[in-house]
């Protein structure tokens, strides 16, 4: 999984106490898309549209150097190949992606109710 230039800038934006670049139980998203276009670090969204999720309950945990994030999708939403996913700080469609990574996930159909966990860790 790599960072974005969104992320960095999310990240320094903490270091200095913007309030506005959180990724809180409020604001965080586990995005979804059906994009293949490999990784740029200038990526600001996903490479298709997608959907994004809100966090679930007690979403996100944090623990030594360990994030952990967990959205559900429900049987009307994000119904298609999954090939991308991201974290954002926002439930629209612009700036504000952290990370993003291009995996094939499977085919989400409108009868299915997925949960996707998404556990960053961040070493030295």
């Amino acid at each position: 999984m790599a960072i974005v230039r969104d992320g960095r800038n999310l990240m320094t934006g903490l270091l200095v106490g913007d309030g506005n670049t959180d990724l809180s139980s409020d604001n965080a998203y586990i995005w979804v898309g059906s994009g293949v276009t490999a990784h740029d670090p200038t990526d600001a969204h996903l490479a298709t549209t997608g959907i994004g999720s809100s966090q679930e309950s007690g979403y996100p945990i944090t623990a030594t150097n360990v994030l952990t994030f967990r959205s559900t999708f429900a049987t009307d939403e994000a119904y298609f190949q999954w090939e991308e996913w991201g974290i954002k700080n926002t439930s629209t469609t612009g700036s504000s992606l952290f990370n993003r990574k291009v995996e094939s996930l499977g085919t989400k159909t409108s009868t299915q109710t997925w949960q996707m966990t998404v556990t960053l860790t961040i070493t030295t």
